[in-house]
């Protein structure tokens, strides 16, 4: 059984990859590419998370690409999640 702080990690990346998936989704909503790419890495992060025990390293490896990504390309934009 997961302890509350596993609990805690495991919702913390859920928040965070719902709200900045969904920015994300907001800036590439006419590149096919780029809807793919995120796509991948929503799916992976879910998938990671829905495992039985949750891998919590992988869900935040996926993560991790889509934070890099956000700040590559859209740092100074004035609605993007911190």
């Amino acid at each position: 059984m997961a302890g509350l702080y596993e609990i805690w990690q495991q919702a913390e990346v859920w928040r965070r990859l719902d709200v900045l998936s969904g920015f994300v989704a907001m800036c590439v909503a006419r590149d096919d590419h780029a809807r793919r790419r995120l796509a991948r890495l929503v799916d992976g992060a879910d998938a990671a998370l829905s495992a039985s025990p949750p891998d919590l390293g992988v869900a935040s490896d996926h993560l991790d690409e889509l934070v890099r990504w956000a700040d590559a390309e859209w740092a100074d934009h004035p609605h993007r999640p911190v």
